[in-house]
């Protein structure tokens, strides 16, 4: 399984999942045209998708699903695809039921959806496994936090929303400050959430949705690093992950 970040901020996120037979989109928080510029980096092509699954409405995170539903498949709940207005083709995700993303070679991927807490009806987190690696992924974006006990479960990776620093969010005390710390993840919910999780086969864990004005990198990055003991990147607002203890990539 190969993580890839084309953007990760309340700017817009996007995130590439693939194996050597089938890639998948997660989120399309970006205008096309800088999604496509992002992909082509990378060596994909809207057409060359075979699913896009978007956690929930906001734009940052659905923007170019539209556009994205006349190439692929987009999958969401009801109320997600409703209110982001995509026609094309798509799919309404149930929690906790199967999707496949086939191939002629067979199943590639399963994902299942399943609730978070959010300002807005239809929040979906996702639980990705890829045949190819026998991998298994959790995929936490926009959430104030997560209320299933996932400890029967292994994850080769997980990414989750680490959004601000409750002490800085603190500082700037203002509406927006209200409604973040109403929605999002801080850094002491994501500690907490990833202690109650089985780390035993986690390769990495990748840091998503930080806060441009409410968050501190260096920290989150050892923080995380500290307790967890693996190897933790923060994804970043322009693409790419910055490693704990190293530089951006």
């Amino acid at each position: 399984m190969e993580i890839i970040t084309l953007a990760s901020s309340s700017a817009g996120n996007a995130y590439i999942i693939r194996n050597s037979k089938s890639v998948i989109l997660l989120e399309a928080g970006l205008k096309k045209p800088l999604l496509v510029t992002r992909m082509l980096k990378h060596g994909i092509l809207l057409s060359n998708l075979n699913g896009c699954f978007v956690t929930h409405q906001h734009g940052d995170h659905s923007i170019t699903a539209p556009i994205v539903s006349t190439y692929t498949t987009v999958y969401a709940s009801k109320e997600t695809l409703r209110a982001a207005r995509i026609n094309g083709n798509r799919q309404i995700i149930n929690a906790w039921e199967e999707v496949r993303i086939d191939s002629i070679r067979g199943t590639e991927f399963s994902v299942w959806a399943f609730p978070v807490e959010h300002d807005c009806p239809g929040s979906y987190g996702f639980i990705v496994y890829d045949y190819e690696s026998n991998e298994r992924l959790l995929f936490i974006n926009d959430s104030k936090y997560i209320e299933y006990n996932f400890k029967d479960y292994t994850f080769s990776h997980i990414m989750i929303e680490c959004n601000h620093n409750e002490e800085i969010l603190l500082e700037n005390a203002d509406e927006r400050a209200k409604r973040t710390a109403n929605a999002h993840m801080s850094l002491r919910t994501t500690l907490l959430t990833l202690s109650g999780l089985n780390l035993s086969k986690t390769k990495a864990i990748y840091l998503m949705h930080l806060s441009d004005g409410n968050s501190n990198e260096d920290l989150m990055l050892e923080s995380v690093a500290k307790q967890t003991g693996k190897p933790v990147a923060a994804c970043q607002k322009d693409g790419g992950v910055r490693w704990y203890g190293s530089g951006i990539r």
